[in-house]
């Protein structure tokens, strides 16, 4: 992208009313993937000792009278970060996207469609709370580990299932490659229309 802007920079501030005034296709192609938006989602999971309420199974139900005779209480919670983000693979700009009227001043670019991607989490719980207290056990490495694949598992789904991610990344995404275009072939003296597959 650097190299796309410096290529840019030097043209004449004032250029010819003709097609080599303006970018490219190949000018644009050559920004490649540009990530545009990114958000962070947090994902809280709690660890905490079986209440006979919410046991389930005839196992789970002994193990549950057996944490109510206990003294003490046995809880804690974590969180961890999810990285989203939006981007535009504008490598894969076909020949015809770029069409320019140089008597209008104006061009229209059909850009590729912006792509979300899960980029990441923390290593690494975060604990938030911890409470162990009187007879009970401490909580281990291996819970907060099987916490944590549980919290991956369910926020996955979440993602899947709830839109809202993708759609606030992604017209984040069309708002920001589009105020730059739009700015960038301003600088040329043309009005420029952005659409997307």
């Amino acid at each position: 992208m650097l190299s796309f802007l410096l290529l840019c920079g030097c043209r004449n501030s004032a250029p010819e009313a003709d097609a080599t005034a303006v970018p490219s296709v190949t000018d644009v192609r050559k920004v490649g993937k540009l990530v545009l938006a990114e958000m962070t989602v947090t994902k809280t999971g709690t660890i905490e000792d079986l209440k006979y309420s919410d046991a389930t199974t005839l196992r789970q139900k002994g193990q549950a009278v057996l944490n109510s005779l206990k003294i003490g209480d046995r809880k804690g919670a974590y969180s961890y970060d999810t990285y989203l983000r939006a981007y535009i693979d504008l490598s894969q700009l076909p020949d015809n996207a770029l069409n320019v009227d140089t008597a209008a001043h104006t061009a229209s670019l059909r850009l590729p469609r912006i792509v979300t991607e899960t980029a990441g989490r923390d290593p690494q719980l975060r604990e938030e709370h911890y409470r162990v207290t009187g007879l009970r056990s401490d909580i281990s490495a291996a819970e907060r580990a099987q916490l944590k694949e549980e919290m991956n598992t369910m926020l996955r789904t979440e993602i899947e299932k709830n839109p809202r991610f993708s759609q606030a990344l992604t017209e984040k995404g069309r708002q920001k490659i589009t105020s730059y275009l739009t700015g960038l072939f301003s600088d040329y003296g043309y009005t420029l229309n952005v659409t997307f597959e």
